[in-house]
């Protein structure tokens, strides 16, 4: 039997007794399509021959690490919130601290 427990409150959630929620997210780097356009402008058309282009490619691969080289900053997490954590999280998704204001004496 799988046992579950709160990411944010560490407490056990009980599928039995209360509903476990999973909050997935997805961060990856955005494209502009205006970006898009002008660069398939500027391109080259699609008959030219790229091996320049691919022989560059494999020299920084031979340079760099591997692991590093293939990372373009795309993350995919899962939590898993019990009822109570799921409405604090949905307040403040970003956890964001609210501004502290301050209040001075008229002197």
């Amino acid at each position: 039997m799988l046992h579950y427990s709160c990411d944010l409150c560490q407490r056990p959630i009980d599928p039995a007794v209360c509903i476990r929620h999973v909050v997935k997210i997805n961060v990856f780097p955005a494209v502009d399509s205006q970006n898009d356009e002008e660069s398939l402008a500027g391109s080259e058309t699609l008959g030219d021959d790229h091996l320049d282009d691919m022989h560059d490619l494999l020299e920084r691969l031979e340079e760099q690490d591997l692991a590093a080289f293939l990372d373009d900053g795309t993350r995919s997490l899962r939590f898993d919130l019990c009822d109570a954590c799921r409405q604090r999280f949905l307040r403040n998704p970003l956890g964001i601290q609210p501004n502290k204001s301050f209040t001075f004496s008229d002197n």
